[in-house]
This record gives C-alpha cells, structure tokens and sequence, in this order.
C-alpha cells in the first residue's frame, strides 16, 4: 500500500530521468514524457509489482514502511475499479527498476 499526499504533483525532472534497459521492448522515456497523475483522488493505492523473481534480478532492495519511493505505472481503464496501479517503473534512493521485465 502507498500512501499518496493530497498535494500528489508529478516530479518536474520525471521526463529527464533514465530508466535501465528491460528484455521487452519498452519506451521508457516516452512512458515517463507522457505520464499524468490519476484523475481520482484515493489517499491509499495497492501497488502491484514484479513476481519476486523479477524484483531479485532487479536487485530491488526491501523497500520498509516510511521509505520515499515513487512509482509510475497503470491503472484500471477509465480509472474504474479499486485504486490499484500495476508498476512500470519503480524509483527507490534514486534509482529506477524496470519491473515489466528482466534487465537487459
């Protein structure tokens, strides 16, 4: 779960940041050029992340309660259904994990 302040702005250099390369073709940089926050307002999102086996190869560190992490990903079409975003990319201590596949 993922608390979200109700302030919730993208980051200003979100377009400028680098994303690892990923075994399946993906444009990261025109995913994070493109990115807009969810219309809805929901404080708390459940954030679905890679099967373990992928977050091990991507050396995701354990990721603790409190930790400063953002997250961009997919929701529900027409943003109907629960608040749940399937990550794309993850941002921890300033480093970017693509988690839709293995690294390259």
């Amino acid at each position: 779960m993922l608390e979200v302040p109700a302030d919730l702005k993208l980051p200003a250099d979100l377009g400028m940041r680098q994303v690892p390369a990923q075994s399946a073709p993906v444009d990261g940089k025109a995913l994070l050029t493109r990115a807009t926050l969810p219309r809805r307002r929901d404080r708390r999102w459940e954030i679905e992340l890679a099967p373990l086996t992928r977050l091990e190869t991507w050396k995701v560190p354990e990721i603790k309660v409190g930790a400063s992490m953002s997250v961009l990903g997919f929701i529900f079409k027409d943003e109907k259904g629960e608040a749940i975003l399937r990550a794309e990319y993850l941002f921890v201590d300033g480093k970017a994990y693509g988690l839709r596949s293995s690294p390259v």
